[in-house]
């Protein structure tokens, strides 16, 4: 009895994941020695305009960084810490068929019913965090986090997303590097 209760959680689980639009991406300097960076601090750009936003972004970053032995110091730290906040919105164009029958005059070839298309505008986000290498002044390590916004969310709702963008963002940090 307990299997079969498990098996439309562990579906619905699957179905979850599998509806994720986030996307992440890093890119690092292969030559750079990650275990050498042990501090780091904000480096400002001014582009997150929300301030609740950007207190999330600082609070949940700098969370993420202390897990990867990073901490945070004002005073001659190693990395600077860039965040960077850009929206965009992305077109989606949905079909809908009502046509039955098969073959050239039927179905999918043109079939005997209706075809719609609806066009709807879907809201992207992207935050892209930048590891400066402070006494160098060169880009170390980038990580691009893209998803579809939610405005209706909550702000439990929010953090927690941006909390796994975060996370995801930084699965492989420090990178391996090339000895």
């Amino acid at each position: 009895m307990k299997r079969t209760m498990a098996l439309p959680a562990v579906i619905a689980l699957a179905l979850a994941a599998g509806c994720s639009t986030l996307k992440t991406t890093t890119d690092w300097d292969k030559t750079i020695d990650f275990a050498k960076y042990k501090t780091w601090a904000w480096k400002e750009d001014g582009s997150i305009k929300n301030d609740l936003i950007a207190r999330r972004i600082q609070n949940l970053l700098g969370s993420e960084l202390g897990k990867k032995g990073l901490t945070r110091s004002e005073d001659n730290p190693d990395l600077w810490v860039a965040v960077h906040g850009r929206l965009s919105k992305e077109t989606q164009i949905n079909y809908y068929n009502s046509g039955w029958g098969y073959g050239w005059r039927g179905g999918y070839y043109g079939g005997m019913g209706m075809s719609t298309a609806t066009v709807q505008e879907i809201p992207v986000g992207t935050l892209v965090v930048d590891l400066v290498d402070s006494k160098a002044k060169e880009l170390v390590w980038r990580g691009t986090a893209t998803d579809t916004l939610k405005p209706d969310r909550t702000p439990e709702e929010k953090e927690k997303a941006l909390g796994e963008a975060f996370a995801k963002l930084f699965e492989g940090y420090p990178p391996k590097t090339a000895k």
